[in-house]
């Protein structure tokens, strides 16, 4: 790749999501937590209502993918993970937006988070398929009810819907906004194409890797290598940290087959294309239709882009594939996924 290559970049939908009972799960709260409040509050209802053909439906949708569902689950990362997301949202949240599962724990346990959780994994029902299992070959009410995973999904989740209520008049206004804006927008230039929001769309559009000069004797190369990478280095930092594997590999130069004709390891490089929320991740695509990186970011210049596009100075930052490969292949040893694909040299 080179200088003024064309970059295709293929901008899917954002906002995917997994939907339970026809509600979509985004809530960043760990596995177990949010398994129950998805899948099991539907549960609830249905037992409450009596419906045996609801409640069969559901368990029987459950008990279909619980080994996928149950594949790649870590007990202990979940624990772990529950216990730092439940510290942050007290330390960081105004407590007038805590859910009230905050003072069944300040009663029950005295505010130890650790041990609530503890708690919560050793006695919930959704932290092994074994236990969910002999629950759903027989599912009653009160079992379900207790469940101090359901209890605090339940809690969590009254909230979220307490907010979103809260937020509707802002959301109504600002989309009022939103249209008068791109009404404006539209008649300003009647003969302009106006390509959709990337969000909910699918589009592509095109453009060339290209450096740039944000201002008077300042110019940005067109690429980044791994030395950067490596100078950037601070030793448990939280942005700049670097396992040592890596670089004992930078030191070995081990770069296999993926470093440039310059010999170099390709971090990242910039093209011209928009690029906006939602779109990182996007495979950027060149001439031939071959993949040679990932759009992820925009530069500190591309800020203005919700206003008005600037050609000279926006760019969009790309990770290189040579360099997701490299990870892949001779840090990671996972050589064996790229059997899957057709590398092109």
């Amino acid at each position: 790749m080179v200088e003024g290559s064309i970059a295709f970049v293929l901008k899917p939908p954002s906002n995917f999501e997994l939907v339970y009972e026809g509600q979509p799960r985004t809530t960043p709260i760990p596995f177990v937590i949010a398994d129950a409040g998805g899948q099991f509050s539907a549960l609830e209802d249905a037992i409450k209502e009596g419906n045996k053909d609801r409640v069969a439906d559901i368990t029987g949708r459950v008990l279909m993918n619980l080994d996928a569902f149950y594949g790649d689950y870590n007990y202990p990362t979940d624990i772990k993970t529950t216990k730092a997301m439940f510290k942050l949202y007290k330390a960081d949240i105004d407590p007038k937006f805590l859910p009230d599962i905050y003072a069944f724990i300040d009663k029950k346990f005295k505010g130890d988070i650790d041990r609530f959780v503890d708690d919560l994994f050793a006695r919930s029902l959704f932290v092994t398929p074994e236990k969910l299992k002999a629950f759903l070959a027989k599912p009653d009410l009160k079992t379900l009810q207790k469940d101090p995973a359901l209890v605090a999904s339940k809690s969590i989740s009254a909230v979220g819907r307490t907010l979103q209520q809260d937020l509707a008049a802002f959301n109504a206004d600002l989309s009022k906004g939103q249209r008068t804006y791109l009404a404006g927008v539209m008649e300003y230039a009647p003969d302009k194409t106006q390509y959709p929001d990337a969000n909910f769309t699918m589009r592509l559009t095109y453009g060339k890797v290209q450096d740039y000069y944000p201002q008077d004797a300042v110019h940005y190369n067109w690429y980044t290598t791994l030395d950067g990478v490596i100078k950037k280095y601070k030793p448990a930092d939280y942005e700049f940290d670097l396992p040592q594997r890596l670089i004992d590999l930078y030191n070995k130069k081990e770069f296999g087959r993926y470093a440039s004709p310059e010999g170099y390891m390709p971090v990242c490089f910039i093209t011209n294309n928009d690029i906006t929320g939602g779109n990182s991740g996007s495979p950027v695509i060149n001439g031939n239709g071959e993949l040679i990186g990932l759009a992820f970011d925009g530069n500190w210049e591309a800020m203005t882009g919700n206003i008005a596009f600037e050609p000279d100075l926006q760019r969009c930052i790309c990770v290189d594939i040579r360099y997701v490969l490299w990870i892949m292949d001779v840090y990671a040893g996972a050589g064996h996924l790229l059997k899957e694909m057709d590398i092109r040299q």
